[in-house]
């Protein structure tokens, strides 16, 4: 039999919902084509029919298999009878299941974090691996640095601790870091069009790597000289060995991307030369990479550095060792990787100064919690007002003592000097960490781009797209500096924006749909077990070297934390790309459009089909279908 579609035109299609209501009458069972609102051409609705992709996502990510795609017909099918909804009872699961899970919702790229770890709590850890991949390509990374706000809002913590989620994500890249061959997804058909990508961090590394599953010829410039971005210069090795960002590169690499480094757009080469050569789209993803001045006397004294500076030294071989006592002014993540790394560089005093509360310092409580273990003093309620040198070095720093005052209306409190709390600290070197900005040589006049306000880059915040239709951005060079997680989600939608602008489809169609995370999850079948700590190097065995300080899980340990998720929603309608796959809570089984296979062998037809008054469905063999229906699907 040949491959069975189903497809609709939507310019067609009148909204009339007969569809849905013929196809829930036939079934029984409640559900049938939804219906959503197409905000571009309002009160037009159209039906959501299942793709049934070729590599399906809901039967990657189903822990059960009970999904699965039928060989002959290439018909993604739901087995009744293996699917227990994601641990639903009859009664008692309720219509939140159609919902997602607040660990979804939370992660910047919406990684199917309960459908993943569902499958490693079966053992299924490559199955796992690859359904993580289908939104982010370095799970190696971000079980080591990402700052998981997946884990913020895990609906286990009404009943003890989170699930530690970024711990399991890194046990399953470990494994694959491991293996003998490690898992690289498949190529789609070569593609003719060339796409430049400006910077190597992870929101770039991200885009080459989703371009190139689509086949298109992918070259990135990096202006250093060596590839990973923040990743590779701004990271401590303790924190994210070099080894795991080289072995990721070197896979994007193995997929056919092209790597040019000590090549600065704008300057070496420009937009509009790339043009000439060829390059029909471009993402630029340059990072936030120069540091942001603190504007105090003194500041140009021998002696003073900045974080970005002193961290890409230390990350190239070039450490600076600046004597035993050492202020670092900051207090986010960057700050804590560079009083880290001066205590390992024999800083023995070294320390931080912040000007507000401990409470409100932006760094990740992880890296404040192994801060003080390796006995680094943190300051709060400080600010540096005047650097004081001495035949031209710095030797000492005024400050005054700082008070928060009542909450503002963006929820913070603002701090303000206590007048006359002046005072000096004798300093051997100081290193502010206070902020990053881009560096916009890249925009040339050829270029129509716009900058914000805020020195970013102006895109429309849905499909990444600038004022020119062939130049798209992401990262902090979009967001300004943000975080590991938020850039690859912004790599991965620049892919596939920038694969639709070059097939002349609509880059806003079926995207920007609000998540509603459930909140109510059921808690009774669950009993209380602790949360597996992270296995951590003791604090007296790596302040005097880079070794990695977290070790990560072993096999047993990860069977244990990822048993521990209580499966809030159902994992394939969470999995679902096109939002189709459906909770019916009637029998408490995930639902969904199997293209009526078993009418065809009989020679009938869909009641959908069938019922349908403008003739906009299309049901059957694609090839058959009228020309420019079934194109890109």
């Amino acid at each position: 039999m040949a491959k069975v579609s189903l497809l609709f035109n939507e310019y067609d299609c009148m909204g009339c919902h007969a569809c849905e209501v013929a196809c829930k009458q036939e079934h029984g069972l409640g559900v049938g084509p939804r219906v959503v609102r197409v905000l571009e051409r309002a009160p037009f609705f159209k039906p959501l029919f299942c793709h049934h992709c070729d590599d399906a996502p809901c039967a990657k990510s189903c822990p059960e298999g009970a999904i699965s795609i039928d060989p002959r017909t290439k018909v993604v099918l739901v087995n009744e009878e293996k699917c227990d909804g994601c641990d639903a009872i009859k009664g008692k699961s309720g219509a939140e299941k159609q919902d997602t899970s607040p660990c979804k919702v939370r992660c910047p790229a919406h990684i199917d974090v309960q459908g993943f770890v569902n499958l490693s709590a079966k053992g299924k850890f490559q199955e796992a691996l690859e359904l993580i991949k289908l939104a982010s390509p370095f799970p190696s990374i971000c079980g080591r640095v990402c700052h998981h706000p997946c884990e913020s809002d895990c609906n286990r913590d009404q009943i003890d601790d989170p699930v530690a989620i970024r711990s399991i994500e890194r046990f399953l890249s470990d494994l694959d870091l491991k293996a003998e061959t490690r898992y690289r997804p498949k190529i789609k058909t070569r593609r003719k069009e060339k796409v430049a990508i400006v910077g190597s961090g992870p929101a770039g590394l991200t885009c080459a790597y989703y371009l190139a599953q689509e086949g298109y010829k992918v070259t990135i410039f990096e202006k250093a000289r060596v590839l990973g971005g923040m990743l590779t210069t701004g990271i401590p090795s303790y924190r994210l060995p070099r080894k795991i960002v080289e072995s990721e590169i070197d896979l994007i690499r193995q997929m056919g991307v092209t790597m040019k480094t000590g090549v600065e757009v704008g300057k070496d080469k420009t937009i509009g030369q790339l043009r000439k050569e060829g390059f029909s789209a471009f993402f630029i993803a340059i990072g936030a990479q120069q540091s942001l001045r603190l504007g105090i006397e003194g500041e140009d004294l021998e002696g003073v550095y900045n974080g970005l500076d002193y961290l890409r030294q230390l990350n190239l071989g070039k450490p600076l060792r600046l004597g035993k006592k050492v202020a670092v002014i900051g207090g986010g993540n960057a700050a804590m990787d560079v009083v880290r790394s001066a205590r390992r560089l024999g800083s023995e005093r070294a320390f931080i100064l912040y000007r507000r509360g401990l409470e409100e310092m932006p760094s990740r409580p992880e890296e404040i919690r192994e801060c003080k273990e390796e006995r680094i003093p943190i300051k709060t309620l400080t600010q540096p007002v005047r650097f004081i040198g001495k035949n031209g070095r710095i030797s000492a720093i005024e400050c005054v003592k700082m008070r928060l005052t009542e909450l503002d209306e963006s929820g913070r409190r603002k701090p303000e000097p206590i007048p006359g709390s002046e005072f000096r600290i004798k300093v051997d070197a100081v290193i502010t960490a206070l902020g990053q900005e881009s560096d916009w040589c890249c925009l040339t006049q050829e270029c129509a781009c716009r900058l914000t306000d805020w020195g970013t880059m102006n895109v429309d915040p849905l499909t990444l797209q600038s004022d020119d239709p062939d130049i798209f951005a992401g990262g902090d060079a979009v967001r300004g500096p943000q975080s590991v997680i938020e850039a690859i989600a912004d790599g991965r939608q620049a892919a596939i924006s920038i694969n639709r602008y070059l097939n002349g489809q609509n880059l806003r169609l079926g995207r920007g749909a609000e998540l509603r995370p459930i909140k109510e999850p059921q808690k009774e079948i669950y009993d209380p077990a602790r949360r597996a700590p992270m296995p951590c190097l003791e604090a007296k065995k790596r302040i005097k070297n880079f070794s990695e300080v977290q070790k990560g899980f072993v096999k047993k340990m990860a069977l244990q934390e990822a048993k521990r998720c209580i499966s809030c929603g159902t994992c394939c309608v969470q999995a679902c790309p096109w939002d189709v796959m459906q909770f019916n809570h009637e029998v408490t089984k995930a639902v969904k459009c199997d293209l009526c296979v078993e009418k065809r062998e009989r020679d009938e037809i869909p009641a959908c089909y069938a019922i349908c008054p403008t003739r906009c469905i299309y049901w059957g063999d694609p090839k058959k279908f009228p020309e420019g229906v079934y194109a890109g699907l």
